[in-house]
């Protein structure tokens, strides 16, 4: 412990403590609900990729990711836009417009909130709706459907491979396919060809999915 204190970084300390001073004077309400509105999307996202793989369990456990999301990242969202802030007595209210930047911190959150969910209870959930008598504590995770069916996708891919390699349908249900990949940066469009007189798009995987 003395030889912490003595590296001690004080101004840093300082900085820290005045902005835990600010933060504790806000008032009103956040400028957050386009954030509450991606994340919503992100969700309702989810929520379909558990419903395909007939997944009670992810149900549940999505629930409160999007509370965890924005609430360990509003401190960083207005720490960002306090030059939009004013003094209101001894309070700080004010509003701001999100960006980009601040949405990819509560995605991440989000995600890594709802991997580790997966990872800790998943087995435990499931075993739950499940009704069958499993040792939890092995934790066997069920492989996704949509984890296969993602990592059958080619490197490049046309709508025709997500037709083939998710067992949908028709192009419609493979379009709104393709649009959840590229939301969740997994896929890019990277081009366009002609087949039978008839353009259409390529696409490339761009993440992988997680368990």
């Amino acid at each position: 412990m003395m030889e912490r204190e003595a590296k001690v970084d004080f101004e840093s300390d300082e900085r820290l403590k005045s902005w835990a001073e600010k933060l504790d004077r806000m008032k009103g309400e956040l400028s957050v609900q386009k954030i509450v509105d991606e994340l919503y999307d992100w969700t309702a996202r989810r929520m379909m990729d558990a419903k395909e793989n007939d997944s009670k369990a992810d149900e549940m456990l999505l629930k409160r990711c999007a509370y965890h999301g924005l609430n360990f990242a509003a401190p960083f969202i207005v720490m960002r836009h306090w030059d939009c802030m004013k003094q209101d007595g001894t309070y700080w209210c004010g509003e701001f417009e999100t960006d980009e930047v601040d949405w990819r911190l509560v995605e991440l959150i989000v995600n890594i909130q709802f991997a580790c969910q997966r990872h800790y209870f998943g087995a435990m959930a499931e075993a739950y709706f499940d009704n069958k008598l499993k040792d939890a504590s092995v934790n066997i995770q069920r492989r996704q459907k949509t984890i296969d069916d993602f990592n059958r996708l080619p490197e490049e891919f046309t709508v025709d491979d997500v037709i083939r390699c998710f067992s949908l349908n028709n192009l419609s249900a493979a379009r709104t396919r393709v649009i959840r990949l590229q939301k969740d940066h997994l896929a890019e469009r990277v081009g366009e060809f002609v087949e039978n007189g008839t353009t259409k798009a390529k696409y490339r995987k761009t993440g992988v999915m997680m368990l």
